[in-house]
């Protein structure tokens, strides 16, 4: 029996919230799964967070979501004596009358009681799990308290502001001692504030992002590092940290790394490097900015980095369903010429005009467009004006000597 579950809850923990090894959080689950079966609530809680998918870990994490799967779970570990199951239970708001009423403590703050002895006594899970109750307030509950419970609502405002305040020293505890993502509601709190009983403080902010780096925790690695790529002065320190976070497996840190070396700035310029580097970020199926930069380099084509404009359409497009635009120049220009795709003019417009941002290549596509009616009735004077935006482009400039202004002020082909 381990010091504060079983022997394979304890391990499943350091197996998904200790460490950054998405091979060995995926190994755990099963064991976890047959623990469950076999009556261990604590077994079954965990099996809820994984299929709660990896949002409840870490981003990388393989666990899919199933709906389904988390409902049983859960009520098998109330049912089965897990108190963090019924704490988990409450914070997802799944601890219903019915699920209270199956679960063998008299109270939740019974239940809250064995899960803060773990906490103290060391437990980071533990540790985290009770400054979530404070700092999402869920202690109210477990305390059986309300407004009608003070004797006026500054009295109430200020048990509140306690509350909430009590949660920093167990995310403190549980961050430093090896559960990085304890320290995500930590820094919340210091970045936002909780409106009308803690105010904002960024410094501590910083502070617990630069800790979290120092811990080596690869997503606070990066998060620290992209800051620093900001700062002067302190971009090589930036562009290190977020080299080591995607080599501990952090994917979505190498977009900076790509982008420095596509830029030149801070490290000499090499676009095969970058490139090399995006494609470890597309191993990620959520990355965009990976998608985005590689799929420029491939539309562009040069310094050593052979000119694609299939591959440049299949990456932007990939961007493009995760609802970024930052492509959608690139990307109409092809469909509208059929570089690397069939034409597509009105899939081109749908593109240019759907970008929350100008260029030089939307101006001259839909000038392009609606001068010669691709897609859409011909309006040389809508046109016109659009080239005209685009008028320090080259290809623009030539479109435009193919139309003349009558005397009457039309436009028209010449």
């Amino acid at each position: 029996m381990g010091k504060y579950f079983s022997d394979v809850v304890e391990q499943g923990i350091a197996d998904i919230y200790y460490c950054y090894d998405k091979e060995r959080a995926a190994a755990a689950l099963q064991p976890l799964i047959n623990a469950a079966a076999a009556g261990d609530g604590d077994a079954a809680y965990l099996v809820s967070r994984c299929l709660s998918g990896p949002q409840y870990s870490w981003t990388y994490h393989t666990f899919q979501e199933n709906d389904e799967g988390v409902e049983y779970y859960i009520r098998q570990s109330i049912r089965n004596g897990s108190a963090i199951g019924v704490l988990g239970s409450m914070r997802c708001g799944m601890l219903t009358p019915e699920m209270e009423a199956i679960m063998p403590f008299d109270s939740i703050q019974d239940a809250w009681n064995v899960v803060l002895e773990k906490a103290e006594n060391g437990s980071q899970f533990c540790q985290n799990m009770i400054g979530n109750t404070y700092f999402w307030l869920d202690i109210v509950r477990i305390e059986g308290k309300d407004a009608d419970s003070f004797p006026n609502k500054k009295a109430f405002a200020s048990y509140l502001r306690e509350c909430t305040l009590a949660c920093i020293p167990w995310f403190e505890k549980a961050f430093r001692n090896g559960m990085g993502f304890a320290g995500r509601n930590l820094y919340n709190l210091y970045k936002s504030g909780e409106e009308g009983l803690v105010e904002p403080q960024p410094e501590k902010a910083d502070e617990v992002e630069q800790l979290g780096a120092s811990l080596g925790y690869p997503d606070w690695q990066e998060q620290y590092g992209k800051r620093l790529l900001k700062t002067k002065g302190k971009e090589q320190e930036g562009l290190a940290l977020c080299e080591a976070a995607a080599a501990k497996g952090q994917l979505s840190a190498w977009y900076s790394v790509a982008n420095a070396y596509k830029q030149g700035k801070i490290v000499p310029k090499d676009l095969q490097r970058a490139m090399a580097y995006c494609e470890k970020g597309l191993e990620d199926p959520k990355a965009i900015g990976c998608a985005n930069i590689a799929g420029e380099m491939y539309y562009l084509g040069k310094d050593g980095i052979a000119q694609d404009y299939a591959k440049a359409v299949e990456l932007f497009e990939r961007a493009h369903r995760q609802n970024n635009d930052w492509g959608n120049d690139m990307l109409g220009t092809c469909y509208l010429f059929g570089y690397g795709c069939e034409k597509n003019p009105v899939r081109a417009r749908e593109l240019f005009e759907e970008a929350d941002y100008t260029s030089e290549l939307i101006q001259y596509g839909l000038g392009l467009i609606y001068a010669d009616g691709l897609g859409v009735k011909e309006d040389i004077k809508k046109g016109v004006e659009y080239l005209q935006k685009a008028k320090d482009y080259a290809p623009a400039q030539e479109a435009l000597r193919r139309f003349k202004k009558t005397m009457f002020g039309k436009w028209v082909r010449k």
